[in-house]
């Protein structure tokens, strides 16, 4: 891929071209994914488990028939 000409670019290219600090990039930005999905997905569970009350702060129109 041709990238333009400019010296951000360059150092870019050269920053992320090498081979311990490219790698350093790529496991951090993993992990920082894989975390995110992780504590999303334990968000998810503890929802799923969180006890629901049966007193509603305000009386809704499905509940006036239901008993």
């Amino acid at each position: 891929m041709n990238f333009p000409d400019t010296p951000f670019f360059q150092i870019l290219y050269a920053i992320i071209n090498t081979p311990g600090i490219g790698g350093i990039i790529v496991i951090t930005l993993g992990l920082s994914m894989s975390t995110a999905v992780f504590l999303t997905l334990r968000w998810i569970a503890r929802g799923s488990q969180a006890e629901e009350s049966e007193i509603y702060a305000y009386p809704t129109t499905a509940l006036h028939d239901h008993e």
